[in-house]
């Protein structure tokens, strides 16, 4: 009935609105194609035998519509542009007298450079992450095609099995295989799935040379051979999964110590000499020179080196839920309010402990607006800012700034970790019943072996690993059969009894999928699969178990940088410079006042060493304030943090969210409080030596 809303999506179900979105994905180009089509269509370059080496391997990998020359044109056009957009900006701050400084407009041409080298490099990275993503789903598409494989030895079932029961870009590329095969771009599924595997070619041996098993399996006539083919193909993306790892574990080593140097030490070492290189310098150092080094160019160069580091990280495999909205969304808490469960976004919760941890710096630069040293006369300075003597008090000014960081680094700290507690305690409950299900599905198939219907053998199985919670799987499933009359199917799949539905888990509901199947053709082929399935899933836990114990030293060093070694090197740096500064300034108005002292004629006879000592007072002014060089490592420190904690969990989960913004949660957190700390009894340690020396 009218008025009709054809907007609405009432009515539609959840597979057809994720097909639309992957049809709209598909269709449209990603910008980084729509660049090179476009600066293509302007230049038109051709590339040598040595970049279209170098491009087409990652080009077919990605599915990209475009050419090695097409992206030949748009590095070079991008280069030329951004080179041209700076020298307009170079051009115009000379006629306005220099607001930039001269220094940093030469060392801001790089960015041309970079942004061209960028463009031409962009598929191989592209290509790099792709092979990250899919690392975990490699595995699994080969363990899902072997479940199928072993009671129908057929190769397009076994792809389409694959395919449908993953959500990756190993999904779409086995969908992709199935495609061209529907539509008659091959005429058999073994010359598309072979046109698949050469995209592969020197990403992943390991992954190809188990899809070649598959392939001779299905062509295999003798049972034991195919079963001996079809394990081979498993053990062998697991062997060479373990065996790539524990290369990646050793070569690790460098790279760790390369962060370790790079990204704390001599950085921020360096820095407890900048006050003091300012001031005989001249003001050549300014704080805008410390904000691109510090803030901008080293922490990209870090991140650069982390990604580069991280893509020949061997795949590993994660858990997944059947569905995104089977668990909790990131970035919501729950709360209880008037007996209602309400999702609470918790950005707006660190912004509040930013703003309160912040606000007395940020009320301090408001009543008394100067930094430290203040080599001016001012007639008033606020009592919470000045000594007894009515001099400016460095710690409590210091202070300002620290709030400000350490509020900066609690916000983003708390909010991270209340907007994945829910998360990652689902996901927990997800991998510890997954780690279960191996050992619950091999005592389930051990009952239907000795000829017990499967329908019987849920409630046996349930008794027999009562001590386990995945038990509740089986429990359910069975009062559904004995209470409700349902079939084996029904009881588990069931959209509203289902006893998978408590049970969100996309790789326990892949597998009683292919359980079911195999049970069509009799309970010695379901029970077969079952202890089959069980020990793959076993060897995939204990290939997981040793990828860990390989990566111990390595995880430990990082952990040990992030929590300790980078926030107390921060800290004492920060303190120093902030000794340093004191101690100068200390210095500079005593020898001043000494020299007022002396008789005319004394002071005239020093006149050439008092002037140029006494003269650094003046020169304090150029310095650099430890309340700015706070304000820099501070925001470095939350940067490198950042960096460290994506390392780590990337190694340790791969591209799992959840663990990766709880464990950056928690660095931050205890990284900038020991920071923070550290600088504070620098500070007291050291500025009273100071005090007392003066």
């Amino acid at each position: 009935m009218p008025p009709y809303d054809e907007g609405s999506q009432k009515g539609y179900s959840r597979e057809y609105k994720n097909y639309k979105e992957d049809e709209e994905i598909e269709r449209s180009k990603t910008r980084y194609e729509r660049l090179c089509v476009t600066m293509a269509s302007y230049l038109n370059l051709k590339a040598e035998e040595d970049a279209q080496e170098k491009l087409s391997p990652p080009l077919r990998l990605l599915g990209w519509d475009i050419t090695p020359g097409m992206v030949l044109s748009a590095s070079v056009g991008v280069g030329i542009s951004s080179f041209f957009a700076w020298f307009m900006l170079f051009a115009i701050n000379m006629a306005l007298g220099n607001i930039i400084p001269f220094s940093m407009m030469i060392i801001s041409a790089i960015v041309p450079i970079g942004a061209g080298v960028y463009t031409f490099y962009k598929p191989i990275y592209a290509a790099k992450n792709k092979v990250i993503q899919s690392s975990g789903e490699m595995i699994l598409s080969i363990l899902y095609m072997v479940i199928y494989m072993r009671s129908s030895p057929n190769i397009e079932g076994a792809i389409r099995f694959a395919a449908l029961n993953l959500d990756g870009p190993i999904s779409k590329d086995l969908k992709g295989v199935l495609w061209d095969l529907e539509v008659g771009n091959y005429a058999r599924i073994e010359d598309s799935l072979e046109d698949y595997t050469k995209a592969w070619k020197n990403y992943n041996d390991d992954y190809l040379e188990s899809l070649q098993l598959l392939r001779a399996a299905t062509n295999e006539p003798n049972k034991d051979r195919r079963e001996r083919l079809l394990q081979d193909s498993i053990d062998r993306i697991l062997d060479g999964t373990q065996e790539k790892m524990k290369h990646y574990a050793q070569g690790l080593k460098t790279p760790v110590m390369i962060l370790n140097a790079m990204g704390a030490m001599l950085p921020v070492l360096g820095m407890i000499m900048l006050p003091l290189i300012s001031v005989f310098m001249g003001g050549a150092i300014t704080e805008m020179h410390l904000f691109l080094l510090f803030n901008v160019m080293l922490p990209s160069f870090l991140y650069w080196f982390m990604q580069k580091v991280l893509s020949s990280r061997p795949p590993t495999v994660s858990s997944q839920p059947t569905s995104k909205n089977d668990l909790p969304e990131r970035g919501k808490y729950q709360v209880e309010v008037l007996g209602k469960q309400l999702k609470v976004p918790t950005w707006p919760i660190g912004l509040i402990v930013f703003l309160t941890v912040g606000m007395f710096g940020f009320i301090g630069y408001l009543i008394f607006p100067h930094v430290y040293p203040i080599t001016t006369e001012l007639g008033y300075i606020p009592d919470l800012f000045s000594t007894a003597g009515g001099e400016p008090n460095s710690l409590m000014m210091l202070m300002r700034s620290v709030s400000i960081t350490l509020g900066l680094g609690l916000g983003i700290g708390i909010s991270k970790i209340l907007g994945n507690k829910a998360r990652k305690q689902a996901e927990e409950h997800l991998e510890k019943i997954e780690g279960q299900f191996p050992t619950a599905l091999f005592q389930l198939g051990n009952k239907i072996s000795g000829g017990t219907p499967a329908e019987l053998a849920l409630e046996q199985a349930a008794e027999s690993t009562s001590d386990l919670e995945i038990s509740g799987l089986f429990q359910y499933a069975s009062r559904n059969v004995r209470d409700m009359g349902m079939t084996f199917e029904e009881s588990l799949f069931s959209d509203k009894y289902g006893a998978l539905r408590k049970y969100p888990s996309k790789m326990i509901n892949t597998v009683m999928r292919a359980i079911l199947e195999s049970s069509e053709k009799g309970t010695k082929m379901a029970s077969m699969a079952m202890m089959t399935i069980s020990r793959y899933l076993d060897n995939i836990h204990k290939t997981q178990e040793d990828l860990n114990d390989l990566m111990e030293e390595t995880t430990t060093t990082i952990q040990m940088l992030a929590y300790l070694l980078a926030p107390i090197v921060s800290g004492v740096a920060v303190g120093m410079s902030q000794t340093i500064i004191n101690a100068m300034y200390k210095l500079s108005q005593s020898f001043n006042q000494a020299q007022q002292s002396l008789p005319d004629s004394a002071a005239g006879g020093a006149g050439g060493s008092g002037t140029s000592f006494g003269g650094l007072i003046s020169n304090l002014d150029t310095a650099i304030s430890p309340e700015i060089l706070q304000f820099v490592v501070g925001i470095y420190l939350i940067q490198l943090l950042f960096i460290l904690s994506t390392f780590y969990m990337k190694i340790e989960h791969g591209e799992n969210m959840t663990y990766r913004n709880m464990f950056i949660g928690k660095v931050l957190i205890v990284g900038m409080i020991f920071y923070s700390v550290t600088l504070v009894i620098i500070s007291l340690l050291f500025g009273g030596i100071v005090a007392n020396v003066a």
